[in-house]
């Protein structure tokens, strides 16, 4: 079955998957029968491109790469907005992989409910749809017989939600905690070597780890919005990052951390939600954690979510030292996933 992609957000992430796409073209069709082509590719920065015959994706690697626009790989009147985009592209996949907005999920959130409505399946990287309109976006989905899939938005590609889907049929997720901000650790555990706070955001900054502005990170909006969803997705609660108790770690100095290593201890940012007396808590703070925490285990950028179930109690997912290779296979994961449902039903197969 041929998919056409169209890639909304064509930076780091976008690129990746897009490389990632290539690589496994071939395994792609061999092994899951899942050819595809992508007729739009859109960035803020370097504009828009679509060609229902299916864009040159080297070409627009190679321009993207030098900072090229995209308009010379264009077929057909030009490209006005992101909703003109979505409405011309032709695909039947869209994949949103722009810039997280904490406060509102916009522009994602109306990205994404445009090609729901215009019929395609979404697969989002962006964390501000879940986090505002999970439900209302998984209700339009099922109205318009579309997936709406998000596997790259918490753990990069690390299994959260097929994992709690697939494998957890009838267990229930009572609360969870977790590392999940790499930018973070990598901070405080670059601070345990000694550096300051400055020092470490500038270091992090210099090997793509941090933004420019490293607010979203340090100030704990991208924690609290990964919490947010994790207690709206596997929790069934209704949480937006505004309602998590968020903070941030510019006020953890060298000096404590060190003092927390003398103890026997680690201070790291801690996500966590959970029930208490019938009332959804969600937080996200330093901690100091013990040496024997798994959590305490957890340096520069790898990071760690457990699961608290009614059935195998604590369930724990490590990753390792994430980057956007990672993020990019979450995205192809969900590719798949789409790709199999369809053959299921195609093949008159109950799920």
């Amino acid at each position: 079955m041929e998919y056409k992609l169209a890639i909304l957000g064509f930076g780091i992430v976008g690129r990746e998957f897009a490389r990632l796409l290539q690589r496994k073209s071939d395994e792609l069709a061999r092994d899951y029968g899942l050819t595809w082509r992508v007729t739009g590719l859109a960035t803020r920065r370097l504009g828009m491109a679509c060609d229902p015959a299916g864009l040159d994706l080297e070409a627009a690697l190679s321009a993207a790469q030098a900072g090229q626009r995209l308009e010379a790989l264009h077929s057909g009147p030009p490209l006005g907005d992101a909703f003109d985009f979505i409405a011309r592209c032709g695909a039947d996949v869209l994949f949103e992989t722009t810039v997280l907005n904490p406060q509102t999920g916009q522009p994602a959130l109306d990205h994404v409910r445009a090609a729901l409505n215009a019929g395609m399946h979404v697969i989002t990287a962006n964390k501000g749809p879940l986090a505002f309109a999970y439900r209302e976006l998984l209700g339009l989905a099922r109205r318009q017989g579309k997936a709406f899939l998000f596997e790259s938005t918490v753990m990069d590609g690390a299994p959260v939600f097929s994992l709690a889907r697939d494998a957890l049929l009838g267990a229930n997720v009572l609360g969870f905690r977790g590392i999940l901000n790499s930018t973070t650790n990598f901070i405080l555990t670059h601070m345990e070597a000694g550096h300051s706070f400055d020092e470490a955001v500038r270091q992090a900054q210099a090997m793509g780890i941090a933004e420019a502005d490293p607010s979203l990170d340090v100030d704990g909006w991208d924690a609290a919005t990964k919490t947010a969803i994790l207690a709206t997705v596997l929790m069934g609660a209704e949480v937006t990052p505004a309602q998590v108790e968020r903070v941030g770690i510019r006020q953890v100095r060298p000096e404590h951390v060190q003092a927390a290593r003398m103890a026997g201890r680690r201070i790291k940012l801690v996500c966590r939600a959970g029930w208490q007396a019938g009332r959804l808590v969600a937080r996200v703070a330093p901690e100091e954690v013990p040496a024997d925490d798994l959590l305490a285990s957890i340096h520069g950028t790898s990071s760690a979510l457990s699961l608290y179930t009614d059935t195998l109690k604590q369930l724990t997912i490590v990753e390792h030292d994430p980057g956007p290779a990672q993020t990019a296979y979450g995205l192809l994961r969900d590719l798949l996933a789409i790709a199999r449902q369809e053959r299921r039903a195609t093949a008159g197969q109950r799920v």
